[in-house]
Parts: structure tokens; C-alpha cells; sequence
């Protein structure tokens, strides 16, 4: 996989490239001993680790705990997107306010590369991800020494060790690869919205992604119905549960899903007046990932199944009493049918 490079960044707080720290040291243990880097002081004594990520992990240790399962799995998400890119949900251990109010740039820190997937079917869509700076890569393109990492950190509210060497091992046990241990595409189906960051808004999902990105359980929401009463959508809160709704609904409520203002922050919508012939709807130019990006999601995503069980004949099998089918028990509650739920995976 060769490493991939994007436009330079073009915001008006692109970090400079002349940006410089008071000295010039050798960063430790979330750099390779090939890179020297400018940086105050090691990242490492700045802030304390987020996430305390045990030596030598298996991906076996990573499944049977919750929250490295969950860390792995924001940083697949956020990994599976190219370098540069722009995003509004943001895992919990990021800063929320008031950094949650606008939308945030994706970069590396001088120390990490971003690489694409390789992917044998073009017309998939492109996943990319991260390894450590090896000797002979290409400069940093964007965040290009330490002094301006921390700068980025306290603009975005990224914690300092983001994309650490501990983090980038964490996530790339949890890569897809075939039986030759060679990294692959993860699956293009399904995919999962984007939700906004915890608290701020909800949005409608456009009805034509239903069938093409989302679970099964989604594909015969009634969206097209003749009486607007009875038009459902799928609505995105922002815990990244999605919920079939009456689409009516999301415009006679105060916190229904804001607009941008150019900028990339949010305003309300508290004077938007009720107009279901322009609603305010997302689609495919939203961020999607092939991974859930909350557990709440993750569970609003599974296929409801309903299993018909026959009580009458439960009742005979255990009491041992053959069946005649006389119909003595029709009138018991031995003899009714009742549906038990469960849940399974898609």
C-alpha cells in the first residue's frame, strides 16, 4: 500500500509551515527513533494517555473487553477516512463543548502516515488507514512537526496523544485481512450515517439510501405513503441511534436537526417555518462508515425477528400428554399463541 496524499488543507486555520518549537528534541515512545520532530516537550509529558492500552493486546483481549472494543472501533471509523477530511461526530473521549459546535478537521500527527486500502472493485467505495513513519516516507503533508500538532489538538479539542503508537496498534489488529494476513477492503454494505455530535441535532435520512446503505430492517420504511400523515423517515439522533419516525414530526419540533452557516458552525432553527416540500435532509454526501459509529447505533441496526410460539403444543410435550386433537385446550391460555422478540445480527 502506498501512502496517499490530498489537496492542502484550505480552512482559514491551516497550521503553518514555519511553526516552530523553542528546541528541537526526539520524540519518544509515539515516534519511530528515524523521526525527530519540534515539539516543546514530548507529548507524552504534556497530557496523561486517554486510554490506558495493555502491552502485547490480542484482538481476542480486545472482544472480551467493552471499552477497548469500543476505542478500536472509534479509531477504525476515523482511520477509514483519508487525512484532511471533515467530520461532525466525535468519540466521547474527545473534548465535547463547545468544540462540538462546529464541525473538525482529520489529521495526523507528524508521526503517522495515512495509507489506502487496497481494494480490487473500483467502483467500491475508498477506505484508507494508519501505520507509524517508517524511514524513507515522504514528509508530513499537512501537521508537520509537534508544535503544530498541539496547536491542532487545542483548536479541535483532540487529545494530544491521538493516533498514538499505542492507538495505531489498538486499531489495526481490528483491520480486515485475508488468510494471508494481508490487509483488505472491509465490506461496502451495509454502511452507517454519520450522526452529529452528542446533544447538538437530529437529522432526516434521505429516503434513497434506505435500500442502498442501510440494514435490512430499513428497506421497507414507508416513505412514499399518498397521505403525509402517514410518511415515515428514518431520523439520525445524535447518540447515532436511527429511528423510523412520522416525517411530519421533524418540522414542528424545536430541536429538529440545524443548518450550517458557512463556517462550519450550527445554528438553530427555532424560526424555520414548516414546509414539507423542503426538508432538511441528508444523504449520500454524508459521512458513512462500514462500522456503527455508536453502540446506540449499533443496536437500533438489528433485525427485529418475531418467533411465533405454539403454547398449546409446549404445554403437551412437557406434560406428556398426547395431542389428540380433540381442541380441549383452544380455550386456554395453554392453547393461545403468543410472539416472543429477540434480536439477531444483520
Amino acid at each position: 500500500m502506498g501512502s496517499h496524499e490530498t489537496p492542502p488543507y484550505s480552512g482559514p486555520n491551516t497550521p503553518e509551515s514555519n511553526t516552530s518549537g523553542p528546541e528541537e528534541v526526539a520524540v519518544g515512545i509515539t515516534t519511530p527513533t528515524s523521526f525527530t520532530a519540534t515539539s516543546p516537550q514530548p507529548v507524552s509529558k504534556v497530557r496523561g494517555s486517554s486510554f490506558l492500552i495493555p502491552e502485547n493486546l490480542t484482538q481476542a483481549v480486545v472482544e472480551r473487553t467493552p471499552q477497548l472494543k469500543r476505542l478500536q472501533r472509534d479509531l477504525l471509523i476515523l482511520t477509514s477516512f483519508n487525512d484532511n477530511s471533515t467530520l461532525h461526530w466525535r468519540p466521547f473521549w474527545f473534548k465535547q463543548d463547545p468544540f462540538n459546535k462546529k464541525s473538525w478537521t482529520l489529521h495526523n500527527p507528524p508521526a503517522v502516515v495515512t495509507e489506502k486500502v487496497p481494494n480490487t472493485n473500483y467502483a467500491a467505495k475508498e477506505y484508507y488507514t494508519r501505520r507509524m513513519r517508517r524511514a524513507g516516507d515522504r514528509n508530513p503533508l499537512y501537521i508537520k512537526d509537534w508544535g503544530q500538532w498541539r496547536r491542532y489538538c487545542d483548536m479541535y479539542g483532540v487529545p494530544y496523544d491521538f493516533l498514538c503508537k499505542e492507538q495505531i496498534g489498538l486499531m489495526r489488529l481490528g483491520l480486515s485481512r485475508n488468510v494471508e494476513g494481508e490487509i483488505t477492503s472491509p465490506p461496502s454494505y451495509p454502511l452507517y450515517p454519520e450522526p452529529q455530535p452528542l446533544g447538538c441535532g437530529r437529522y432526516i435520512l434521505d429516503p434513497e439510501t434506505y435500500s442502498t446503505h442501510l440494514p435490512r430492517k430499513f428497506h421497507s420504511v414507508n416513505h412514499d405513503a399518498e397521505e403525509l400523515a402517514n410518511v415515515e423517515a428514518v431520523i439520525v439522533h445524535s447518540d447515532g441511534a436511527l429511528k423510523v419516525e412520522r416525517r411530519e414530526n421533524m418540522f414542528m419540533h424545536d430541536s429538529q436537526w440545524t443548518h450550517y452557516d458557512g463556517y462550519g458552525e450550527y445554528r438553530d432553527d427555532e424560526h424555520y417555518v414548516m414546509d414539507d416540500r423542503a426538508p432538511k435532509q441528508q444523504g449520500r454526501s454524508r459521512r458513512w462508515s462500514y462500522l456503527p459509529w455508536t453502540n446506540e447505533q449499533d443496536e437500533s441496526c438489528r433485525l427485529l425477528v418475531k418467533l411465533k410460539v405454539n403454547l398449546k403444543r409446549k404445554f403437551t410435550n412437557d406434560s406428556g400428554i398426547e395431542d389428540s386433537g380433540g381442541g380441549g385446550t383452544e380455550g386456554t391460555e395453554q392453547g393461545k399463541s403468543r410472539r416472543v422478540h429477540r434480536r439477531v445480527g444483520d
